[in-house]
């Protein structure tokens, strides 16, 4: 298999957490795509994935695999022990709803952010103010609601580590890029974060400024 991606971007830290909380070596070859460079809008790697987007996952069938959840999901078929995405039905439910919470309205807000703001992004988008102070809003009501449902646990989604653990760890990595660090309001996310970042899986991210 091979998986084509960025290393320093959040997607792909998001399964090297998810890899290293389940003690499984990447069962694939890694094929850097260089965003910085536009490789990801190359012919190559538009045959993968036309959208141009990463991470992509080519199986050792030829299937592609878009996204890094989904890639997520396919290697916890393939190795399930130990479950990074709950053990039943309900876990899984339980798991999945507080991953896609913090996909979409936290790391997804800061991608907005990081379109509106950020310089890279000048030439490609229309930047608008408007759009960070909205993606702002969106993150804060995510983030009050996540507060609760962490409450006393161990771990976001219980005492075990998940998937929901490794996206929201990969979210704040990047959040200097967009201005959004972790509000100390938030005390159970705040307790959580400063105790996954001692754990080995959070080593690993050189980027300046994280």
């Amino acid at each position: 298999m091979k998986l084509y991606t960025y290393a320093a971007a959040p997607n792909h830290r998001r399964i090297e957490i998810y890899l290293k909380e389940k003690g499984l070596e990447p069962p694939f070859e890694t094929v850097i795509i260089d965003l910085f460079k536009g490789e990801q809008q190359s012919p190559e790697y538009l045959a993968i994935n036309p959208i141009g987007k990463i991470p992509s996952l080519v199986t050792d069938d030829g299937t592609i695999i878009p996204q890094s959840l989904n890639i997520v999901e396919y290697i916890e078929e393939l190795y399930p022990e130990p479950p990074m995405i709950g053990a039943t039905p309900e876990e899984r439910g339980r798991v999945k709803a507080i991953e896609r919470l913090i996909d979409g309205e936290i790391m997804g807000t800061m991608g907005i952010m990081a379109q509106n703001m950020m310089p890279l992004y000048a030439d490609r988008f229309d930047q608008h103010p408007a759009c960070v102070a909205y993606g702002r809003r969106r993150q804060e009501l995510a983030l009050e609601l996540l507060d609760k449902i962490v409450g006393d646990n161990t771990f976001v989604a219980g005492d075990r580590p998940t998937i929901a653990d490794a996206t929201l760890f990969a979210t704040y990595e990047f959040a200097f890029l967009v201005d959004a660090p972790l509000d100390p309001k938030f005390r159970n996310l705040t307790r959580w974060h400063k105790m996954f970042a001692e754990r080995p899986s959070a080593e690993g991210l050189t980027l300046p400024g994280a």
